[in-house]
């Protein structure tokens, strides 16, 4: 009779453990916001790379001057969406080794230069 309890106790683990499972894998309908994210903008003797950026709304933009610069640069922003301040957008001059990381909270599209060297302009566009 032990045996008979035994096989029916490991049945009915067996049993739970098959219609827990479904529940646990993570099977799940709410939705999930993707984290923000942060692109890296080289700034080069003179050059952006990339020219062109698109983020999601909350997302940052992170311009990294190269070590190899010998030219002082900076981003600034020349045009965005209505009510942004610029100087909250416009970096230091510098040659190397800076950073300059802002985080974008209105959708729109954003146009940045260096004001050393205009021919250098990169566009961020923030989407919804």
């Amino acid at each position: 009779m032990t045996r008979h309890r035994r096989s029916i106790t490991v049945g009915v683990c067996v049993l739970g453990a098959a219609i827990a499972a479904p529940v646990a894998s993570g099977s799940s309908t709410v939705a999930h916001k993707p984290r923000p994210a942060v692109k890296k903008v080289q700034v080069g003797d003179n050059f952006f790379s990339p020219v062109k950026v698109a983020i999601a709304k909350g997302s940052s933009v992170n311009w990294v001057w190269s070590n190899t610069n010998f030219n002082t640069h900076n981003v600034t922003l020349i045009k965005g969406p209505k009510g942004i301040k610029k100087t909250a957008f416009t970096s230091i001059d510098g040659a190397r080794g800076l950073h300059f990381k802002r985080t974008f909270t209105t959708p729109g599209t954003y146009h940045f230069e260096c004001t050393i060297h205009p021919s250098m302009n990169i566009v961020v566009t923030v989407k919804r």
